[in-house]
C-alpha cells in the first residue's frame, strides 16, 4: 500500500506544475492588459476570486506537510498579496520547492496520529490518514478544479488534457 507521503507530496507537487502551465496559458490568453480581471474573475458572487483559489492549493499542500510531520517540518506562513500572474507563478514555485524539501520519513508512522485542524469555527480531530484522504486532498482539488474553471469561464482554451496532462 503507498504510504501517506507517496499519496499527497508527489501528486500535491505534480498538479501544482500543471497548474501553473493552466496560469500561463490563461495570461497568454487574456495578455497583461486584462491580467487583473482574470486574476478577481469569480464562478459567482459569494466565491472567492482565482488569486484566492491558488493561495489555497498552496497553503493546503504545505499544511498537510507540516501538520503530518509530527513537528518534523517547520510552519511557514506566507502573506496572501499575490496580485499578478508572476507573483501566483512565483508562489506555486515556492510551494512546490517547500514540498520536495519535505524527506519522506517526515510522515512515518503518522497514520494514527491525531492531528486536528484549526479554523474560526472550531477544531476537527483527524487520524493522519483520515486527514490525508478526507480533507488534505479533497481540499486541494476542490481549490484547484475551481482555478480550472474560472480560468475556463474567461475563456482560456484549456480542456481536460490540459487537466489530465501527465502527472511527472
Amino acid at each position: 500500500m503507498p504510504s501517506l507521503y507517496e499519496i499527497s507530496i508527489p501528486v500535491f507537487v505534480a498538479n501544482l506544475k500543471i497548474l501553473s502551465s493552466l496560469l500561463t496559458k490563461g495570461i497568454d490568453h487574456v495578455g497583461e492588459e486584462k491580467a487583473s480581471e482574470l486574476l478577481n474573475s469569480r464562478l459567482i458572487a459569494d466565491m472567492q476570486p482565482l488569486t484566492y483559489q491558488i493561495q489555497r492549493v498552496s497553503d493546503t499542500s504545505k499544511g498537510l506537510a507540516t501538520r503530518l510531520s509530527g513537528g518534523k517540518v517547520e510552519n511557514v506562513i506566507w502573506a496572501d498579496d499575490e496580485n499578478s500572474f508572476p507573483a501566483l507563478q512565483a508562489r506555486i514555485q515556492k510551494t512546490i520547492a517547500f514540498l520536495e524539501a519535505v524527506p519522506q520519513s517526515a510522515f512515518d508512522g503518522q497514520e494514527d496520529a491525531e492531528i486536528v485542524f484549526k479554523t474560526r469555527s472550531g477544531e476537527t480531530k483527524f487520524t493522519g490518514s483520515s486527514y490525508v484522504l478526507k480533507f488534505a486532498i479533497p481540499n486541494f482539488f476542490f481549490h484547484f478544479v475551481t482555478a480550472f474553471a474560472l480560468l475556463r469561464k474567461e475563456g482560456v482554451p484549456i480542456g481536460k488534457n490540459d487537466y489530465l496532462q501527465p502527472r511527472k
